[in-house]
């Protein structure tokens, strides 16, 4: 939880399209942490693009979770946008997340 707490900008939101559009704020995202359990993760493909102050990665991968008590299996498409702050840390800002597979997202 601290280490996701000091990852994430103070305007990070996490967003889909699939289903239906649906953003989820930052403190909502941390709230429901507890309740995300990853029982497998793999990453596929991912691509870097980095500038100045922005960083972007686009990242094909698969999830085997348990969210809120509901599966949250499925491969996604994630785009995370990283912002650098004035002390030069890398914060998350934005993540675009789609699964392959249209589900409904558990909300907390």
């Amino acid at each position: 939880m601290v280490a996701a707490q000091d990852l994430l900008h103070q305007d990070y939101a996490l967003v889909l399209v699939v289903p239906a559009a649906v953003t989820v704020d930052r403190e909502e995202w941390l709230r429901v942490l507890p309740d995300y359990v990853v029982h497998h993760y793999e990453v596929h493909e991912q691509f870097l693009h980095v500038g100045n102050d922005t960083a972007c990665a686009l990242t094909l991968a698969t999830q085997h979770a348990t969210v809120l008590g509901q599966d949250r299996s499925s491969r996604f498409i994630l785009s995370d946008t990283w912002l650098r702050g004035d002390d030069g840390s890398w914060r998350v800002w934005r993540r675009h997340s789609t699964p392959t597979s249209p589900m409904q997202m558990p909300r907390g």
